[in-house]
């Protein structure tokens, strides 16, 4: 009798995701690291996870967890440190953690931009400005040509969650508060950006696969049989998932789309302002909320698979680029592994194009104006001496990664 067949296929990606912020330390040139010392944002960030020194060992920890893969970011302001002038040393760096993934047998994933920006750029307006795409495809187009090595790309991360946590809730630099204007523009320079360094990457690396990292909750109406809440589950979607796509033109600017979920929001229609696009969070007992993270948000593994099945319709493939919990409770987080999991498994015999699956975070980090509170990582990380140590649903995950099965157990 022959072995059943694997649940996930042969070369699917498996792995961790980080971002250079929060993991790297000392990211002294940024926007993120002036507005921490001036005390305009409640944590600093300071050696964070010492990850710019201690990549070798990290890496090797991934590879004996099974992980196949490895999503990180570069970060900007280290490689233009001024405008037009580009730091060697920080370039050979990212040159040596490419190689040093490759060493270990895992592919690397290169985000360009994950929240922070150079300090210099966003002194000048930022995302605000005319030429930020034309600055930013020049980064793009120099890495594309010093990373030659790299075959999966994602422009920017999350740019919607970027737009309105610096223009609208005023939290993230620049913070600006109740601009929905200023979104908008941000959000149509980004969109501008995506597609002209997505060229540019292409034009030094022909066979590269070129995307974007988009937040993607899936949202519902509180009452589905009240026109107004399907309203406002209707504009929020449209807002934070459906219209970058659109101002992107679509497929035709992606090679790849990395789905970023965690949590469902269930919506109700708010009668004053902005109601339609900023609904307010249903909490209606009817709608059966499950557990919810360390930082309150819902656990609800059958988003993924709805949200997996809608971008299917893209017609492009897709990596689960960023998924996991906050939690101290380790049952919870392995739960919610196997949970997710399923729903990728589920979507992958549909017929959607799934080609990985990147566990959010590879250890303990950074979680912006959290703080190092959030405890995402599947391996814990001891601050004070950075020791990172194996958490449950690292050890499971790893089970998973080398057979490419599912437990049977709930």
């Amino acid at each position: 009798m022959s072995a059943a067949a694997p649940d996930f296929p042969p070369g699917f990606l498996w792995g961790a995701a980080t971002a250079a912020h929060q993991v790297e330390g000392g990211n002294r040139l940024s926007d993120w690291w002036a507005m921490e010392e001036s005390g305009a944002l409640p944590f600093r960030s300071g050696d964070a996870c010492d990850h710019y020194r201690r990549f070798a060992a990290d890496f090797d920890l991934a590879r004996d967890l099974g992980h196949t893969a490895h999503r990180f970011s570069l970060e900007w302001s280290r490689i233009e440190p001024a405008p037009g002038v580009w730091d060697p040393d920080a370039i050979s760096h990212y040159r040596s953690v490419v190689l040093a993934l490759r060493r270990r047998g895992l592919e690397p994933l290169v985000t360009l931009h994950h929240f922070t920006n150079p300090r210099w750029f966003a002194e000048r307006g930022g995302w605000l400005r005319r030429d930020a795409p034309a600055l930013f495809t020049r980064y793009a187009e120099r890495m594309a040509g010093a990373l030659p090595e790299v075959r999966w790309w994602f422009t920017i991360n999350e740019p919607t969650v970027y737009a309105k946590n610096g223009f609208v809730a005023g939290e993230w630099p620049p913070k600006v508060k109740g601009s929905w204007r200023r979104a908008a523009r941000v959000l149509g320079t980004m969109a501008r950006a995506h597609r002209e360094a997505y060229r540019a990457i292409h034009r030094s690396l022909p066979d590269a696969r070129v995307g974007f990292a988009h937040s993607l909750p899936w949202i519902e109406p509180c009452d589905p049989g009240r026109a107004l809440d399907r309203l406002a589950a209707w504009g929020r979607d449209l807002l934070l998932n459906r219209g970058f796509l659109s101002r992107i033109g679509g497929a035709r600017h992606l090679d790849v789309l990395g789905i970023n979920y965690y949590t469902r929001t269930v919506v109700r229609w708010a009668p004053s302002g902005l109601g339609m696009l900023a609904g307010r969070e249903c909490l209606d007992p009817h709608h059966a909320r499950g557990p919810v993270s360390d930082i309150g948000w819902e656990v609800y593994p059958p988003g993924l698979g709805h949200v997996l099945d809608r971008y299917a319709r893209l017609g492009v493939p897709l990596i689960v680029s960023e998924n996991g919990i906050a939690t101290i409770d380790e049952e919870l987080r392995s739960r919610f592994l196997r949970d997710h999991l399923r729903e990728a498994r589920d979507a992958l015999r549909r017929g959607v194009p799934l080609l990985g699956y990147l566990y959010w975070t590879l250890m303990d980090n950074f979680e912006w104006t959290l703080g190092t509170r959030p405890r995402f990582g599947l391996l814990a990380n001891e601050y004070r001496t950075q020791t990172r140590t194996p958490r449950p649903a690292a050890l499971e995950l790893a089970r998973i990664c080398r057979s490419g099965r599912l437990p049977d157990t709930r």
